[in-house]
């Protein structure tokens, strides 16, 4: 409870909005789908660009970011990056651009048990909100997700170099 208690602490209570953002990797920049979320809010796009290509340069340019922009009164904000989707992921390391239409029914790709807990990893440093979680958890999350993708769990060993991993550049 304490932990909750602390965290509410931190955020100011007179913010104006919360916004959530798809952004890729140190290559923002303004665009109308960026300007109809921050204009309204009087925040400078180019201002939020370079500070979040600034805060993004580690991680590799094709990377899409969740970024969690938080406006205030008056006209400053602050952001969090979060990292990519589970989807994302899942995606990268079976190699294909899209999963099933009919999950359940059909059954595309699959999965090493190796490459899910290399994702809860990933997902556990990155994401601020699962680093009290454990990783058998985010691990059983994950797979949760593999069956509404169409996706098969395999216990196989599967080589390392199919499992990308966003903070490191090429």
């Amino acid at each position: 409870m304490n932990l909750i208690k602390k965290k509410l602490q931190t955020l100011p209570k007179d913010y104006r909005a919360k916004i959530m953002l798809r952004l890729y990797a140190g290559v923002a920049k303004p665009s109308p789908k960026m300007g109809q979320s921050l204009g309204p809010l009087g925040i400078n796009m180019m201002q939020f660009c370079k500070e979040f290509n600034a805060a993004s340069q580690s991680f590799r340019p094709d990377v899409p970011l969740r970024v969690q922009v938080i406006a205030f009164p008056d006209r400053t904000f602050k952001f969090l990056i979060k990292p990519p989707e589970t989807t994302w992921f899942l995606r990268k390391a079976t190699g294909t651009d899209k999963f099933t239409n009919f999950p359940g029914y059909i059954w595309y790709d699959t999965i090493s048990l190796q490459q899910v807990y290399e994702i809860a990893k990933v997902k556990q440093e990155m994401d601020p909100h699962l680093k009290h979680v454990s990783l058998p958890a985010i691990c059983r999350m994950i797979i949760g997700q593999l069956a509404s993708l169409g996706c098969n769990l395999s216990t196989q060993y599967f080589k390392p170099e199919t499992i990308v991993r966003p903070e490191i550049k090429s």
